[in-house]
């Protein structure tokens, strides 16, 4: 599991470095600041960002729960918020402001303990969410499904459909993703930082490099012809040597490509 930040708040600085030594005694805690007033706090709170706040309420400048007021106006960002207190009757008010935690001056080593348990189990899961909101716009993005409509759509299928996926390469053109079926693809010619990937139904501008799509592809099926193009070995009709000691590769569809002296070596290989 990733360090979990944490800011202290705290006016009394024995507090401050009483509770600064357990959590360093504690594994996966990482102490960015500590801070003896509620103004310096919410000042590093804004700079670091941190995932845990152990927060007295009674301070200098701004107290606690002012502080906390001025934290919810920050979109997105919502720290576990720990109150550590003498003062009992603040309790449900804290809570009242989503405070995670509310440790009474002086608790004890098992009191902090099962605090910290709870901090931990609570940062792995919104972690776990993050990662699968994550991976629910990915997936949104290039399938046009959500995570659970893909999930669902793998139980579903067929073992004909999982396999036809096999035979199908992802490509985005534009703004869209294409999947396309490798079988259709005649030939690729790099054009700077595009590729043209010509098929038997038509050409797909791809922001893509030669060598990232060579490396996605069998090569054994789809050579280098040249230092700018792949070939479907399946879709060459027949290899004509040229005066210059070249080969010329020609395609089902008619289609004449240049084949490097250097890369017909490989083609020879490979035929054998």
């Amino acid at each position: 599991m990733q360090q979990i930040s944490v800011i202290i708040a705290d006016d009394e600085s024995l507090a401050r470095e009483g509770l600064a030594l357990r959590l360093q005694q504690a594994s996966g805690f990482e102490i960015q600041d500590q801070c003896h007033n509620g103004t310096l706090a919410y000042q590093s709170i804004i700079q670091h960002l941190p995932d845990v706040v152990f927060l007295d309420i009674e301070m200098p400048g701004i107290n606690g729960l002012e502080l906390i007021r001025k934290l919810n106006l920050i979109d997105s960002y919502e720290p576990k918020i720990i109150f550590v207190t003498a003062y009992q009757d603040f309790a449900l008010k804290a809570f009242d402001y989503k405070a995670f935690d509310y440790l009474l001056k002086p608790f004890s080593e098992e009191r902090l303990s099962r605090c910290l348990k709870n901090v931990c189990i609570a940062i792995e899961e919104r972690n776990a969410k993050d990662k699968q909101a994550s991976l629910d716009k990915m997936l949104s993005r290039k399938t046009g499904k959500s995570l659970d409509s893909f999930i669902h759509s793998l139980e579903s299928a067929s073992q004909t459909n999982l396999d036809e996926l096999k035979h199908t390469i992802s490509m985005k053109s534009g703004t869209q993703w294409l999947r396309i079926h490798i079988d259709s693809i005649l030939w690729i010619e790099a054009a700077g930082d595009y590729l043209c990937v010509h098929t038997t139904e038509q050409t797909h501008i791809v922001r893509k490099t030669l060598r990232q799509l060579e490396s996605e592809l069998d090569a054994s099926h789809f050579p280098r012809m040249n230092r700018s193009s792949i070939v479907n070995m399946s879709k060459v009709t027949h290899l004509t040597p040229n005066s210059n000691g070249e080969y010329i590769a020609t395609l089902i569809t008619g289609t004449e490509v240049k084949v490097g002296r250097k890369y017909k070596m490989k083609l020879d290989e490979l035929s054998q």
